[in-house]
């Protein structure tokens, strides 16, 4: 387990190397895309020491008074966590298009869906420039008239509060782009266009006071107390460690190495392997073929005995032998071998007696005290012994074997013994009679 832990870890960081460039919604960049103003503008609303800009985010330091604005992840959420952490009072603000937002959307059971291809009002005519406006009374729009977006996805969900809505044309349905809703004692809000509060859209007005409003919708006073926690605004690729709530160390741990895979698997999907990672692919196939030779090389040859000149089991080869063996099997009814004990008893008394045919069991056995081969004793034992084969033989004739029960191997060794003490004494008789 350790061993595979190491590998995924070091695929994971291998797929995960990419060349230095300036990212979107960078919340230190000053470009038309960063989101330095947006970090300004929410220093001005909750105070310096409150916003805490970031790339990291300690999910097992987070308290119940903080807030999380999010902007267009670009690694796996932990929803898990994050859940827990607005049951317990926290804030999160996601505002996503394309990015990893998804997997938090799906948690709470919101879709994305497609804006309307002919927007009611859009920037310079621009559909991919649509316009929002408020789509119900909630506290993030109450001054918003206008906010334009930029290339928004738009988000669906029965029972969450409408927030701002793209209205159509051409008879399209309107979509919503924004919406909120209550997650045990905190909040969420949903917002399908990160691009809102970058540099260049926040000159508009209605952008900026929507921008506002986010900020202090993550840290204004709640039902249960006043709120100064902090609020973190990560973006892209941040970092996250640890989980919020009692999960356990070693869950925690094999939680991120498999978001820091899927991850991987994810960059590797959209962007393509790595040189890092080709290098190191080529490298462990060109190990697994100089193993695989070395192994095929050096096998030594085992030879097998071909099928048609292997023994032939002693059941099958007929005779004396064979017909013991089978008499002997497993499988085999001891009903056989207790006729073949019979068959003996027979042709050895017709022998002593000079008989060529063996008669009926109560002829012989009248025969055989009359010759004085047995004592009293002893022909009580055989007429015994006699009528029991005889049943035995009957029932098997009869097909009708059930009708006997089972025969055990040890009333085949007694009947042996019996039929050797029997046929010893009858012989000692002969003799002296003889």
């Amino acid at each position: 387990m350790r061993i595979l832990r190491t590998f995924l870890l070091f695929l994971a960081l291998l797929l995960c190397q990419r060349d230095a460039k300036a990212e979107a919604f960078d919340v230190s960049s000053s470009d038309w895309e960063g989101c330095a103003d947006f970090v300004r503008l929410a220093r001005e609303e909750l105070g310096d020491a409150r916003i805490i800009p970031t790339s990291r985010l300690d999910l097992a330091d987070l308290k119940r008074e903080d807030g999380i604005i999010l902007l267009h992840p670009e690694k796996t959420l932990d929803s898990g966590s994050l859940a827990r952490f607005m049951k317990s009072g926290g804030r999160v603000i996601l505002l996503d298009d394309f990015g990893s937002g998804d997997g938090l959307l799906e948690h709470f059971g919101m879709a994305r869906v497609p804006v309307p291809t002919h927007p009611a009002e859009a920037l310079r005519n621009n559909p991919q420039l649509a316009i929002a406006s408020p789509a119900g009374p909630h506290p993030v729009v109450v001054d918003v008239t206008r906010v334009v977006t930029n290339h928004a996805t738009g988000l669906k969900h029965p029972d969450l509060s409408p927030v701002l809505k793209i209205k159509a044309a051409n008879g399209e349905p309107d979509v919503l782009i924004a919406v909120a809703g209550a997650v045990g004692q905190g909040r969420l809000l949903a917002v399908g266009d990160p691009s809102i509060v970058i540099n260049a859209m926040l000159r508009y007005p209605g952008n900026k006071t929507f921008a506002r409003a986010i900020v202090r919708y993550a840290g204004d006073d709640d039902v249960w107390g006043k709120r100064t926690g902090r609020i973190f605004i990560l973006n892209g690729n941040f970092e996250q460690k640890g989980a919020f709530g009692d999960e356990s160390t070693l869950a925690t741990e094999w939680s991120e190495r498999v978001r820091a895979f899927e991850d991987a698997l994810a960059a590797t999907r959209s962007e393509g392997v790595s040189s890092a990672m080709a290098y190191f692919l080529a490298v462990a196939v060109a190990l697994g073929i100089i193993i695989w030779v070395g192994s095929t090389a050096g096998r030594t040859h085992h030879p097998v005995v071909p099928r048609f000149t292997r023994g032939i089991s002693l059941s099958a080869q007929g005779g004396v032998a064979g017909h013991a063996a089978v008499i002997a099997g497993d499988r085999t009814s001891r009903a056989l071998a207790m006729l073949e004990w019979k068959s003996a008893l027979e042709e050895e008394l017709c022998g002593l007696l000079g008989l060529e045919v063996a008669p009926a069991h109560d002829v012989l056995a009248s025969q055989v005290a009359a010759a004085g081969l047995l004592d009293t004793q002893g022909l009580h034992a055989l007429r015994q012994l006699l009528l029991r084969m005889a049943s035995i033989e009957t029932v098997i004739l009869s097909r009708r074997q059930g009708a006997m029960g089972k025969i055990a191997d040890v009333e085949v060794v007694v009947t042996a013994r019996t039929i050797r003490d029997l046929l010893q004494r009858a012989r000692a008789r002969s003799a002296r009679v003889g």
